[in-house]
């Protein structure tokens, strides 16, 4: 094997050789490093990986970005390079660089003749739609996420099916058995929202897709690095020019590290939403409807067809059962509504007919025959269309199931917020039925033709 000299050149400051430490923890699999701007997370974790990678041959290495443009530019291109450089002098012009790939090969392979055959390799990929199967086709000793608040949910867990490779190290234990280096996945970020997954992951120990306790939550740890911890490697005005003139919510992310309770803009609060969580039977709810917010237009870029199922108890208090909201044709939407009114035993259907009425009612007949539908019209925009809801939220007076509803309760985090993108399509649905069944309407004449089927009316 080439020979590779592995004292490192490079001095981490106090801060970040307490949460490298982490990483030598053979029972910590998941680990996140959070806090401010400048604060030298990417550098340090790319310190961390070449370490990994120096003693196993033939390890890989996966560092991932939203996109790989933005992780050729960041990271491959420069920290990456530096770091290398900065750790042992010399080697970079050993390694084998392959522009095209996006990759970096170490020379440590059994070959001396060929050190790159079985070297350690670093591949630096984006998470961009139409990537995922270039990455099927590996297996990874370890996964790093760059600014991972970018990232969904869905990514991660699709990464960790990658992390997979175990190898053993060019050294041994007191018994001249070999160490094995251990699967680890990274991430990096400013920390966001309460709402976000990571918090939700990393402190919370909860699964973001469906709010269960985490499996072996000890594997899933934290720590914190901020600027004024790195204050030899950045400007000295950095942090009083720069991240002083910040807002005070700005500060909290980009300066302290810390998440924000809740988007301050926002109408709804997952802290609310939190607090009054309560499963109940259908059976114990005195009324039940079906909403839905249909899509405008029928094409790959349309927006999703909200649905929402939500009941009323006969004390008044309201509790929403299902999200159904999907991207669907408009024959699929009414099915998939009228296959919720049966499976919930609900009243009514609830329909906005802002884009014609009597396509949507066609729709929804066609998929069952007598549903009983009231169509309604937004006349007002929708943040004052769901001022009332958001209200019922605030008093307690709206629950959600334990097993969170989580791309709605997203979508509600977000909803009347700077910022916000795209079309609201499962709150409107949510708004649209918890009006009807809290009669903020104050009992509106109904618009369009109902037909009630008595076998389904609750009394």
């Amino acid at each position: 094997m080439a020979t590779i000299k592995i004292e490192s050149q490079i001095s981490l400051t106090s801060s970040q050789k307490q949460a490298a430490l982490l990483a030598s923890n053979p029972s910590h699999r998941f680990i996140l490093y959070r806090g401010g701007s400048r604060s030298g997370k990417s550098y340090l974790l790319s310190y961390i990986l070449l370490m990994r990678a120096i003693n196993t041959p033939g390890s890989r290495h996966g560092i991932f970005r939203k996109t790989a443009a933005s992780c050729r530019q960041t990271l491959f291109d420069l920290t990456f390079r530096q770091v290398i450089h900065d750790t042992f002098p010399g080697l970079l012009s050993q390694c084998l660089i392959s522009e095209a790939e996006a990759t970096i090969t170490l020379p440590n392979g059994p070959d001396p003749r060929n050190p790159y055959e079985g070297g350690a390799i670093f591949l630096f990929l984006g998470l961009d739609d139409g990537r995922r199967d270039k990455i099927l086709g590996n297996e990874f000793a370890t996964v790093w996420i760059n600014e991972c608040t970018e990232v969904d949910y869905d990514h991660v867990s699709f990464l960790m099916t990658r992390l997979n490779q175990k190898l053993p190290q060019n050294r041994t234990d007191e018994l001249g058995a070999p160490i094995f280096l251990k699967p680890k996945m990274f991430f990096d970020c400013n920390p966001n929202l309460k709402t976000d997954w990571e918090y939700k992951a990393f402190i919370q120990h909860t699964n973001p897709k469906d709010n269960t306790k985490l499996n072996k939550p000890w594997q899933w740890v934290e720590a914190k690095l901020n600027p004024e911890d790195n204050l030899a490697n950045i400007d000295a005005d950095y942090i009083d020019d720069t991240l002083g003139n910040l807002s005070v919510r700005e500060k909290r992310r980009f300066l302290a590290g810390e998440w924000s309770d809740v988007n301050e803009n926002a109408l709804f609060r997952q802290d609310d939403i939190d607090k009054h969580r309560r499963d109940i039977h259908i059976d114990e709810l005195q009324r039940i409807v079906v909403a839905v917010d249909p899509a405008v237009t029928n094409h790959a870029k349309s927006d999703m067809t909200g649905i929402a199922v939500v009941g009323r108890c006969s004390r008044g208090e309201i509790y929403v059962l299902h999200d159904g909201t999907d991207k669907l044709q408009p024959e699929k939407w009414a099915e998939r509504v009228a296959s919720l009114f049966s499976t919930y035993r609900a009243d009514l259907v609830i329909a906005e007919n802002n884009q014609g009425g009597d396509l949507v009612q066609s729709n929804l007949r066609s998929a069952y025959g007598f549903l009983p539908v009231k169509l309604v019209r937004a006349f007002r925009g929708k943040d004052l269309r769901a001022e009332p809801v958001a209200h019922l939220y605030a008093q307690g007076k709206v629950h959600h199931p334990t097993k969170a509803l989580v791309e709605l309760e997203e979508q509600m985090g977000m909803f009347g917020a700077a910022g916000f993108k795209g079309s609201p399509d499962r709150v409107d649905a949510l708004v649209y039925a918890i009006t009807e069944l809290a009669d903020l309407n104050g009992n509106a004449p109904k618009v369009g033709a109902v037909v009630i089927s008595a076998g389904n009316r609750r009394h």
